[in-house]
């Protein structure tokens, strides 16, 4: 998706990480399993309105963990407009996670009713608010992953 020739892919593809996937909503869930496993706290930036705690629930229950400490872990912010998204980042920082995760950031430049040019200033200083996390942040859409992170291939 494209506004006024910034994309969010983009605004980020420059200076992190990019990670072909397909199924975007699987790949994030299984990274929040994988992190609470690991007794690591993590924000989740809901910008799809997408989570679902009773996949997490059954992995959990499968592999004979408790749950609910599982989910204790996760802390979530939704967003459901580019205007939101910076604040919530901000909410997500005041939890002290060990890693955020942010979920379908395509999803708030969706609304028709916020000018193209507000969707492009907004989304230019959220990137930038991304750009100055010193923790791993992972932004997952439908099709690609990005991390500030270096991964191995």
């Amino acid at each position: 998706m494209v506004y006024n020739g910034i994309s969010p892919i983009g605004m980020l593809e420059k200076q992190w990480e990019k990670i072909e996937i397909s199924n975007g909503k699987y790949h994030y869930h299984y990274m929040l399993y994988k992190f609470t496993k690991s007794s690591k706290n993590v924000s989740l930036i809901d910008c799809g309105n997408r989570f679902n705690p009773f996949l997490i629930t059954n992995v959990a229950k499968f592999e004979n963990l408790d749950p609910k400490k599982l989910l204790n872990l996760i802390k979530i912010v939704r967003v459901f407009t580019v205007f939101q998204l910076k604040t919530a980042i901000d909410k997500s920082l005041k939890t002290a996670p060990d890693v955020i995760i942010i979920s379908d950031i395509d999803e708030v430049l969706k609304d028709q009713s916020i000018s193209e040019d507000e969707k492009r200033l907004s989304l230019s200083s959220v990137v930038e608010k991304i750009k100055g996390i010193n923790l791993p942040v992972f932004i997952v859409g439908e099709s690609f992953m990005f991390t500030n992170i270096t991964v191995n291939s």
